[in-house]
């Protein structure tokens, strides 16, 4: 059975046959759907239903605040045994509902509650459930590198599918081809925090650039930004003994005298940046900026950044901040064009 949501009353609608007993919608009207609803009024608050975290980030909170629509109230409790409830307490019937990003320190957690919001929407009625995931969970688990492993992050992508998410609105993917993992009745919207990281290197006024990728991995994003600078780019070859541990070996490109700005899609627990700037000043490189779109920061993250010789580091607010964050780490915003896609969906 299909439910189809027409966006205003049948009445609204052109009619092309009527008679005393019948009136015929024209073909506006789908076919193939068995069941209609309406998404309400004009406004933006009339189409959509935001549903809150948990434990809202100041990126939730800007969101709200560009679109100017308030979230719809929602409880989530947690039994002693660790379970998740979700119970959405207010109308969101024949509505577009945006699952805002989880805050909470557990990733597990976080995802399990996105899940238990989508089926609780969908059961409530909703037209379509769109989860805003800015950092997407477990993306780095994206292929097989030895026998034995799970690809984690198509399992990921199952499960919010399985649960009712319609379609994904979420920022600097660590691999591209996480996409083909969506299935034909699900969208993606792939948002890049590109053009907020070279509008600030502007602004900054800073000269004779070197864009520089961490690893072999990172060479088309660095290239996309390079030429959006408008300058040279460099590569570090790097290996990696076990998760987490990484050693700078080899540079691609020349450095010296050039300020350098290391570009990834994620600091974890900050191994490669800090080793990738230490080989840069070992080549000559002067000042040494660092622009990630996610800013995880992990275990002796904040030390490593700290005691790396690296004068600013620029991430997005895909992630809340850490209580112990350094000066070096400054933010642009995505609320912007997050709200402007959703804006997109709805409209």
């Amino acid at each position: 059975m299909r439910i189809t949501a027409l966006g205003k009353p049948f009445y609204n609608y052109p009619k092309n046959n009527v008679s005393a007993n019948k009136v015929s919608i024209s073909a506006l009207r789908p076919a193939s759907a068995d069941i209609f609803c309406f998404k309400g009024g004009n406004s933006l608050a009339d189409k959509i239903g935001i549903i809150p975290s948990s434990t809202p980030t100041p990126l939730e909170k800007k969101i709200e605040s560009n679109l100017g629509v308030a979230p719809t109230k929602t409880v989530v409790k947690r039994f002693a045994n660790g379970e998740t409830y979700v119970n959405i307490a207010e109308p969101v019937r024949g509505k577009d509902v945006y699952l805002m990003p989880v805050g909470g320190a557990s990733v597990n957690d976080n995802l399990m509650e996105t899940y238990l919001k989508a089926d609780a929407a969908k059961r409530a009625g909703a037209d379509k459930v769109i989860a805003v995931l800015p950092s997407f969970d477990y993306a780095r688990q994206e292929r097989k590198t030895e026998s034995g492993e799970a690809i984690a992050a198509k399992v990921n992508m199952d499960l919010l599918r399985a649960s009712g998410v319609d379609e994904i609105i979420t920022t600097d993917l660590h691999a591209t081809a996480i996409q083909g993992f969506v299935s034909n009745d699900m969208r993606i919207t792939h948002l890049e925090s590109m053009e907020l990281m070279k509008n600030y290197i502007e602004e900054q006024g800073i000269e004779d650039l070197v864009v520089v990728s961490p690893d072999l991995g990172g060479t088309k994003r660095v290239d996309k930004l390079a030429k959006a600078l408008d300058c040279d780019k460099a590569i570090i070859y790097k290996h990696r003994a076990a998760h987490n541990q990484a050693t700078a070996e080899d540079l691609i490109g020349d450095v010296e005298g050039k300020n350098c700005i290391i570009f990834d899609d994620m600091i974890d627990t900050a191994g490669t940046i800090a080793e990738a700037s230490k080989m840069l000043k070992k080549h000559g490189a002067k000042d040494i900026y660092v622009c990630a779109a996610h800013g995880l920061f992990n275990g002796p993250a904040m030390q490593r950044l700290n005691d790396a010789p690296i004068k600013e580091i620029i991430v997005t607010n895909s992630m809340p901040q850490k209580e112990n964050k350094i000066d070096k780490i400054k933010e642009v915003d995505l609320s912007v064009q997050i709200a402007e896609a959703m804006k997109s969906i709805s409209a």
